[in-house]
């Protein structure tokens, strides 16, 4: 009887250098893991990323921990690393229908409490967050939030919401169709 492989969610973080997702990728690719999604983002030089991957039965979480271990005494820097094994009830749920995806910008004078007042505003209305990154441009905190209002029945409400939202805290907010967001800002170049 074959046994089912067994998932794995992996965070990696270290100061930034060249060869770190070669550093964590042969580690899991000598336990014969198999990467199926992956995050990644350098943020202030610190290289930080999540990662799901997925490895024979027979692998366990400390046989991942000891060859990050490994891995970590011959980086150029620190590899801190995290592995938690994946809920597999979790990984079952449906994923959220691409009708549901909203992307939901909040932008104004950078300031201490606009993630926790914006993430605030989606808990309250029950909008779930896939995605979240920031900036500061000019002065102003610039926010980018991937939604999924799959437990929404109004969006014309939340639109309303957002607009006495908007008013009470002085942010710009904009929220528009994922498939809309995308079409005005995807970059296509010609092929030669």
């Amino acid at each position: 009887m074959v046994q089912s492989p067994r998932h794995y969610v992996i965070s990696v973080m270290s100061r930034d250098h060249v060869g770190i997702i070669h550093e964590v990728s042969k580690v899991l690719q000598n336990l014969n893991g198999n990467i199926a999604d992956v995050r990644q983002s350098v943020l202030c030089g610190y290289f930080t990323m999540i990662l799901l991957a997925s490895f024979p039965a027979s692998v366990t979480r400390r046989d991942i921990e000891r060859k990050l271990a490994e891995a970590d005494a011959h980086s150029e820097s620190v590899l801190e690393a995290t592995v938690c094994e994946a809920d597999q009830a979790t990984m079952t749920l449906a994923a959220p229908r691409p009708e549901n995806i909203y992307v939901l910008t909040a932008s104004g004078v950078d300031r201490v409490g606009i993630v926790a007042v914006v993430s605030g505003f989606c808990e309250k209305h029950r909008i779930n967050i896939l995605d979240l990154s920031t900036a500061i441009s000019n002065g102003d905190y610039v926010m980018i939030l991937l939604v999924n209002l799959n437990q929404h029945v109004s969006i014309n409400a939340v639109r309303t919401d957002l607009q006495c939202f908007a008013h009470e805290t002085g942010l710009k907010v904009v929220l528009q169709h994922y498939d809309i967001f995308k079409a005005v800002n995807e970059i296509n170049l010609p092929l030669r």
